[in-house]
């Protein structure tokens, strides 16, 4: 990962303090003060040009990568939330190209997982969003279709791939993607890293490594070519966590394609057409059809 473009908080390993002051939420017992959820000191217009420097020189698109942007005791209920998830609450995915779960658009996150979306699609953070980036309008997807929870197992992996272009439902043009990581104490070699490829030499450029408080933002567009293709081998059969969301805009202006389509995979074909049919599929369809239809193979086997 370039250094370069990693922004860390001036003395963000300093002890949180006991409770907060002021205004505040209580989630399982831990105080969090409204003006604590995100680093003002990070997140403010002022620094907004410097951000908007790094992220448009950075390679092989534009993104940028911030440590300590967020409350790490909201991240660790975050974390935590990911347990009270039901069976039918997760979207899964399991071919060639990806074996992960995400949780369905529309579910009932816990409190902490809601706060933290709230807070990056409330209106101060928008317009941070909107002041690096330098898109205006950006329109935020509280629904979540494709963002929430997203989880990784031991031998799970994400091939390189392009992300849908359009929204399933409301088809805005998806124009950025913004991953908080929630991995303590993760190291290099325990794979997941994401990669940001070159989609012409299909070649890596830079990559991420997903530790805890860890947030990256990159531009969708078709060259924005990204996955973490080394499955994950954690030890103690650790998954890799971390929370997603998208922003879209009503039509864009940079010159990308406008006819619709889901997920891409470049560098590794589909199968066959069943699979690349499943693939489209799973993003149209509701999961609970893929439960049913999971559930009826494998009483058909008995």
């Amino acid at each position: 990962m370039s250094e370069a473009l990693t922004l860390s908080t001036p003395g963000s390993s300093a002890p949180a303090p006991a409770r907060a002051q002021g205004d505040h939420v209580v989630i399982d017992g831990v105080s969090i003060g409204f003006d604590e959820i995100f680093n003002r000191n990070l997140v403010n217009l002022k620094k907004a040009a410097e951000y908007k420097e790094a992220f448009f020189a950075a390679k092989p698109y534009p993104h940028i990568v911030f440590d300590g942007l967020f409350n790490p005791r909201l991240l660790d209920l975050v974390l935590a939330d990911f347990e009270k998830l039901k069976f039918s609450e997760w979207r899964r995915y399991d071919n060639s190209n990806e074996l992960k779960r995400g949780s369905a658009p529309k579910t009932r996150l816990g409190a902490a997982s809601q706060l933290y979306f709230n807070a990056i699609y409330s209106g101060e953070f928008v317009e941070f969003i909107e002041a690096v980036t330098g898109i205006e309008g950006l329109v935020t997807d509280p629904a979540l279709y494709a963002g929430g929870l997203h989880d990784i197992p031991p031998g799970g992996k994400f091939s390189m791939h392009i992300d849908f272009n359009q929204h399933s439902v409301t088809k805005l043009d998806n124009r950025l993607v913004f991953i908080t990581y929630l991995n303590r104490d993760w190291k290099p070699e325990y794979g997941g890293d994401l990669e940001l490829w070159d989609l012409e030499t299909r070649e890596c450029v830079d990559r991420v490594v997903p530790e805890f408080g860890r947030t990256v933002m990159f531009y969708q567009s078709a060259k924005s070519l990204h996955g973490h293709p080394n499955p994950v081998d954690a030890p103690n059969g650790r998954h890799r966590r971390s929370a997603a969301a998208y922003f879209y805009s009503n039509g864009r202006s940079d010159g990308d394609e406008n006819d619709f389509h889901s997920t891409l995979f470049p560098t590794q074909a589909l199968s066959n057409e069943t699979e690349r049919a499943r693939n489209l599929a799973k993003y149209l369809l509701p999961p609970a059809a893929f439960d049913a239809a999971r559930k009826l193979k494998s009483l058909i086997g008995k």
